[in-house]
């Protein structure tokens, strides 16, 4: 019988029990497909990081990750909490961290306890059906704030929803709809300009999250957005905004964002989020495979 440990912890939190929750499995090498996958059902976080061996040039450490109905290809939402883990554990050195993910490469800087992760190149923005959004997050079309309906991202183009402030608790999303229309995610949010502050709740059921505490790829895609409604400046520069997700769910989590202009468009986001421990232990696999946790 083979003892696997792992690691569990809290993104962009405040304090424990807060943010968005993430199993870490250090040492990931020699698990196969089976294991990976069974691993994460067990756990039911909404993700599990499993890090490998790199095999890209220059990458720190590679991860593969997996929510529980399987593997997710993109990683960006845990690569905060996996790298500032593997930190506070001793297994990378602090600093500059690239994390392979697919084939995506993923720039970090991580200390034990908390870290930054930066985002160049936005997608290409689409129009998205608003009929269509305000639906699936169970918003009243009243309370949509006016603003350009355009999907942003700086890997997969995430859908946000404007709306006024009240609004944000009461959102309830209809995944049944999501589900049949294709609709993968819908961010809704409120936006203060003077505090340059976001009040939001993410329904992402196509990553398998129904409902996500705090997600660093929906933080760094507003940063666009916003630039591109208008809500923060066009002119060059770099700017800070601040997003609090969750508001009306049981989890909160905490999220400082900048987003950086140039030639009047976004060209670069980075998040920055707190790490907290919650839990540890060790799985242990039988010689026929299988698994199921020990201790945490």
């Amino acid at each position: 019988m083979t003892a696997v440990p792992f690691e569990m912890v809290d993104m962009f939190a405040h304090a424990p029990f807060s943010g968005s929750q993430l199993t870490v499995v250090p040492e990931a090498d020699g698990l196969g497909e089976a294991d990976l996958a069974a691993l994460a059902r067990e756990v039911n976080t909404p993700e599990t990081a499993f890090v490998l061996p790199p095999v890209a040039p220059g990458a720190t450490y590679r991860v593969r990750v997996f929510t529980p109905g399987g593997e997710t290809p993109f990683g960006g939402h845990s690569s905060l909490g996996t790298a500032v883990t593997l930190v506070r554990l001793g297994r990378i050195a602090p600093g500059a961290v690239v994390q392979e993910c697919g084939s995506r490469l993923h720039s970090l800087s991580v200390g034990p306890d908390k870290g930054t992760v930066t985002a160049e190149n936005p997608v290409e923005a689409r129009e998205p059906d608003l009929a269509l959004l305000t639906a699936a997050a169970g918003v009243d079309p009243a309370d949509v704030v006016e603003a350009p309906v355009r999907t942003a991202g700086f890997g997969p183009a995430f859908h946000y929803l404007q709306v006024r402030e009240e609004a944000v608790p009461a959102a309830r999303a209809d995944l049944a709809l999501m589900a049949e229309r294709g609709l993968p995610d819908v961010m809704v949010f409120s936006w203060d300009p003077r505090a340059r502050r976001a009040t939001a709740r993410v329904f992402a059921p196509g990553y398998g999250m129904p409902e996500d505490a705090a997600c660093a790829s929906n933080a760094l895609g507003l940063g666009e957005w916003l630039v591109a409604a208008g809500r923060l400046p066009a002119a060059d520069g770099t700017y800070e905004y601040l997003i609090r997700q969750g508001v009306g769910s049981p989890r909160v989590g905490t999220v400082e964002c900048s987003v950086t202009v140039s030639s009047g468009r976004a060209v670069r986001a980075s998040v920055t989020g707190t790490v907290v421990p919650v839990a540890r232990g060790e799985f242990l696999l039988g010689p026929g495979g299988g698994a199921a946790p020990v201790s945490a």
